[in-house]
């Protein structure tokens, strides 16, 4: 799929970020990255923090909620201008779209959930959400695995037993762990992912508007307010 703000580019010049309203695309069911809260509204670090970008950049910013599988393709065909959302930065991802530098670390140890007894990874039919790094490593694995559109479906695919683990950013969230008290499960295998950490990803070739973004990311480096951030939703 090419990219429309490379293209764009080549013929007349991406358009300036700040000359008009940018789509910002995100899937929210991560606390505390970003998630819905219970009036509707996305809230949670990267909200945050995108708010204040699009404050110190003077952008006017709209949010629209998509499956975690169209924020790449969608900034790709010029649905959305900026995706986030707990996004990892890898080089499969890289060939895609272009990243903002990363502003949060990730922890690569990542976690299979399941009832006790459930088999290993290797001989398990393991549930995943599209598009996510997750999936990405259970086709390097060669494990078989079962494919889900949204996080909540892939635990209900295992609530039901349609699936015999699910793969996904689990360790370190509350409502995983209320899921897995509810439900008699546990973390039960654990696999390193590695990744470059969290970034925003934008179209490829849209340097302008990626150099506003990183502009505004380290002036809030240097004056404090990702620090600020991530004291206030992680620790």
């Amino acid at each position: 799929m090419p990219c429309v703000g490379a293209l764009a580019a080549a013929v007349t010049g991406l358009v300036l970020a700040s000359s008009g309203p940018i789509t910002i695309g995100t899937d929210a069911p991560f606390p505390e990255y970003t998630h819905v809260d219970a009036s509707g509204v996305i809230t949670g670090y990267e909200r945050d923090l995108m708010d204040e970008v699009c404050t110190r950049a003077a952008l006017r910013c709209d949010w629209e909620l998509a499956n975690f599988d169209q924020l790449i393709p969608g900034v790709m065909s010029g649905r959305f201008d900026v995706v986030l959302g707990g996004m990892a930065v890898t080089d499969e991802r890289r060939a895609l779209v272009d990243f903002t530098q990363s502003y949060h670390g990730t922890d690569p140890e990542e976690w299979y959930i399941g009832p006790p007894g459930a088999p290993a990874p290797s001989a398990a039919l393991v549930g995943v959400q599209a598009g996510t790094v997750h999936e990405a490593h259970l086709r390097r694995m060669g494990y078989r695995s079962s494919v889900f559109a949204t996080e909540p479906q892939v635990l209900e695919a295992l609530a039901l037993g349609q699936v015999e683990l699910a793969l996904g950013p689990f360790q370190t969230r509350p409502d995983i762990q209320a899921f897995l008290a509810a439900k008699g499960m546990d973390h039960l295998y654990s696999e390193m992912i590695p990744d470059d950490g969290v970034a925003m990803a934008v179209c490829k070739g849209n340097t302008d508007l990626l150099d506003t973004l990183n502009g505004a990311l380290d002036a809030m480096r240097r004056d404090g307010t990702l620090a600020s951030l991530e004291a206030r939703w992680f620790d």
